[in-house]
């Protein structure tokens, strides 16, 4: 008993000093990196992956090799390495609602360039189709309050009638044609509704794009609401966050493979320690708003600051 409880004792302890090296491994890489910035490359590793975006894994370390070497250059030295597991910096691709979004969009055949005039193409379209979902809703309401009352009328019809014995024949070949004609007015109305679902769906993926657009383009415009289910997070396409167990890269949507190349160059810019800056076109403005993966004289300033490089 008493070799069972030194086992367990063994176990934990041995459990606590491993998960303390991996904490303290982190924050000591993060430390080095603090005072030896860019001396050493930061070694990143593919996290959670979502084969939804249609990305296979190779194709996607494709496109890291391509953002990391738009660093890579500038600086004349190697930023970052890949590792097959156990990065310091893990990269995650994770398919939510932001991405089935411009999808569902692309879907119904509408333009995403980014650009104003897709802003405003969108904003029409969104007009457009909310004020058919609010014409059709309206539809559905009155045809609905209609229903109700046929099926109560009915309901009342068969249970006075049931209470007296049962309906005579006549009466219960008028109550079998009522029946008929309310279910088929009920598939009907669960067509519309259907429908109408679908109509709720296509406006809430056109709110989702149309808020990301006025974020990317800066426009001091109102947010589109959704319908139902509203969501509190800002539209983001990739965030960076750094703790103790090491730094993560989220990203959530991209239009196509050249704006991923560009949101991955302004993560990886993050990783590195570049904060934002103001240049409109570059890479580490605060939006994602060109269409270029080239870094302006505004992004290698910051990145020979961070990385301490004089030439």
């Amino acid at each position: 008993m008493r070799f069972l409880k030194n086992l367990i004792a063994l176990i934990i302890f041995f459990a606590a000093l491993a998960i303390g090296i991996y904490f303290l491994r982190g924050t000591f890489n993060q430390l080095v990196f603090h005072y030896f910035p860019c001396q050493r490359p930061i070694a990143y590793s593919l996290g959670s992956f979502d084969e939804r975006f249609g990305l296979s894994r190779d194709d996607f370390l494709s496109l890291l090799a391509q953002a990391e070497q738009i660093w890579e250059e500038p600086a004349a030295r190697e930023l970052f390495k890949y590792k097959s597991s156990g990065g310091d910096l893990k990269i995650n691709l994770v398919y939510d609602y932001r991405q089935e979004a411009t999808e569902k969009l692309r879907a119904l055949g509408l333009n995403i360039e980014g650009s104003r005039s897709s802003y405003e193409n969108l904003k029409n379209e969104y007009d457009s189709m909310r004020a058919q979902y609010l014409s059709d809703k309206a539809q559905f309401e009155s045809l609905s309050a209609d229903y109700e009352k046929k099926l109560k009328s009915y309901n009342d019809k068969v249970a006075a009638w049931n209470a007296r014995g049962g309906a005579p024949k006549s009466v219960y070949s008028q109550l079998n044609a009522e029946k008929e004609a309310l279910d088929k007015e009920s598939a009907q109305m669960k067509a519309a509704q259907t429908r109408i679902s679908g109509e709720v769906e296509e406006i809430n993926a056109l709110a989702i794009v149309l808020n990301s657009q006025a974020l990317a383009l800066n426009l001091d415009v109102a947010k589109f609401n959704q319908i139902g289910e509203q969501r509190g997070e800002e539209f983001e396409e990739g965030t960076y966050r750094s703790g103790g167990s090491g730094q993560e890269v989220d990203i959530y949507e991209f239009e196509n493979r050249e704006k991923l190349v560009r949101v991955l160059v302004h993560e990886l810019g993050h990783a590195l320690g570049l904060e934002h800056v103001s240049d409109p076109k570059a890479i580490m403005y605060r939006l994602n708003q060109v269409e270029t993966d080239e870094l302006t004289a505004a992004d290698i300033a910051e990145l020979k600051k961070v990385c301490r490089i004089n030439n």
